[in-house]
């Protein structure tokens, strides 16, 4: 009886004991990618080999070495001599995670911030957390394992994505009628005309090609009809699949898979639009689950999806290691800065499109070799002489062609909606009847396209 008195003496330090014993742990906030897709654990251990003498110098700091952590961490557990129980222990040094560590060059693409707390790094390549330190960090460098996922990181990429050059988004003809049905007589005329132009790479369902007006079904069926026309120009084709419900982008994709295009477009969702980096990879996740092989790549355009406020520089190193398909990024924006950093962010691996006619100039100069322009489908060898001007030091030249440029576009896009002038320009310079734009669109007046004409004459073009 005396026992059982004992144990009931305290009943609220009981109570708040077992509550105690209850109380969940709290989780880690998601602030990078893979916090969102994966279940990740930490390693005490490392996979990094010895490093010799001139690599241990080199990568030799003011942090403390492993070695005297381990030591350290070994005279903690001896026993204290006799009297001197009550002496005080020197306290374990244990580094912690700097966000300096991420410019460096040789780390930078593949380190960051671990959700195991400030004494871990995470490895993107690997996928992994290790301890900290920035000996440790060089050392794994170092480590067979990481070397061979970098080096199949890169491989698989080259691989798969070797288009360079210039990329044009196509448009969409249609019958002159209330429906609006795709013309699939006037795609081959086009098509040729393009190829005679010397164009070598094929962007469709793009927003230039009305691909958010059409169904799943006139999508696919154009990527089927693009891919024999393609297969028989030898011209690299990119399909666009976004701006549709998830689902339906998910059967495009798979569809264009199956087909083996050359890439996939992403564009993100217009419906569900995200609101940070994070959503942004979740979304291009989702899909890239149901492909397997297909590159990846995402269409940045701000002005028409209105986020201004994704951080692509975020973007691109959060998504490396998550989606291994994603190899690059079409840069729809007058931010040459923006896109020069996403360039040279990590080469190696993704690829960077400029796509904006008002830049190229610029862009070309700065060592962009992929370049995409609503002005391909139209003044193609003025596109191509920009980029020969520049590869041959012909500054001049090079800004005479920009200028002209600058000047058929503007003389096109004032007259109305990006995508109805475009169209309308591409009827007067190739005689074809593809003006007519389906609803919400409205397709330019036949009085405008003659003013239009006739400015295209004055300055030059046609």
């Amino acid at each position: 009886m005396e026992n059982d008195t004992n144990n009931v003496e305290n009943p609220e330090a009981v109570e708040a004991n077992a509550t105690q014993a209850v109380q969940p742990k709290e989780e880690p906030i998601a602030k990078t990618a893979k916090d969102l897709f994966s279940d990740f654990k930490a390693s005490d251990e490392s996979d990094f080999e010895d490093l010799n003498d001139q690599e241990q110098a080199s990568f030799s700091d003011s942090d403390e070495p492993l070695t005297k952590k381990i030591k350290k961490k070994k005279d903690l557990k001896r026993k204290p001599k006799p009297g001197h129980e009550d002496s005080p222990k020197k306290k374990n040094y244990i580094q912690k995670y700097k966000k300096e560590w991420e410019s460096i060059p040789a780390v930078k693409p593949w380190i960051s911030e671990s959700v195991h707390g400030p004494h871990y790094f995470y490895c993107r390549f690997c996928k992994k957390d290790y301890k900290c330190g920035k000996t440790e960090i060089f050392k794994h460098m170092s480590a067979m394992k990481h070397k061979k996922h970098l080096t199949n990181t890169v491989q698989s990429v080259q691989n798969k994505f070797l288009f360079r050059g210039l990329l044009c988004p196509v448009i969409t003809p249609f019958v002159k009628s209330r429906g609006k049905e795709v013309n699939y007589k006037l795609i081959n005329p086009y098509a040729k005309f393009l190829k005679a132009c010397g164009v070598k790479g094929i962007l469709l369902n793009d927003i230039t090609g009305e691909g958010m007006s059409l169904t799943t079904e006139e999508r696919k069926q154009l990527v089927e009809f693009w891919y024999d026309i393609c297969k028989e120009k030898n011209q690299f084709l990119m399909v666009q699949v976004g701006g549709a419900p998830l689902k339906s982008v998910i059967e495009m994709a798979v569809h264009a898979e199956r087909l083996k295009v050359g890439a996939i477009v992403l564009m993100a969702d217009l419906y569900h639009r995200p609101k940070t980096h994070l959503d942004l990879i979740r979304y291009i996740k989702i899909i890239s689950e149901y492909t397997e092989k297909v590159p990846i790549l995402y269409h940045h355009y701000p002005k028409y999806t209105q986020l201004y406020d994704i951080d692509m520089t975020a973007f691109l190193l959060d998504i490396t290691g998550e989606v291994e398909q994603f190899v690059g990024v079409i840069y729809t924006t007058n931010d040459l800065q923006d896109g020069l950093t996403a360039l040279t962010l990590n080469p190696e691996k993704y690829v960077v499109f400029m796509g904006t006619d008002e830049v190229m100039l610029g862009a070309v100069a700065s060592g962009f070799t992929c370049i995409m322009g609503n002005s391909i489908n139209i003044l193609p060898k003025l596109a191509e002489s920009i980029c020969q001007c520049i590869k041959d030091g012909e500054i001049k030249s090079a800004q005479a062609s920009q200028n002209l440029l600058k000047k058929a576009i503007d003389s096109i896009y004032c007259n109305g909606d990006m995508v109805s002038t475009l169209k309308a320009a591409i009827s007067i310079m190739t005689n074809l009847p593809v003006d007519t734009v389906r609803e919400p669109l409205q397709t330019v007046w036949e009085g405008t396209i003659i003013k239009m004409k006739n400015k295209l004459h004055e300055i030059g073009i046609i």
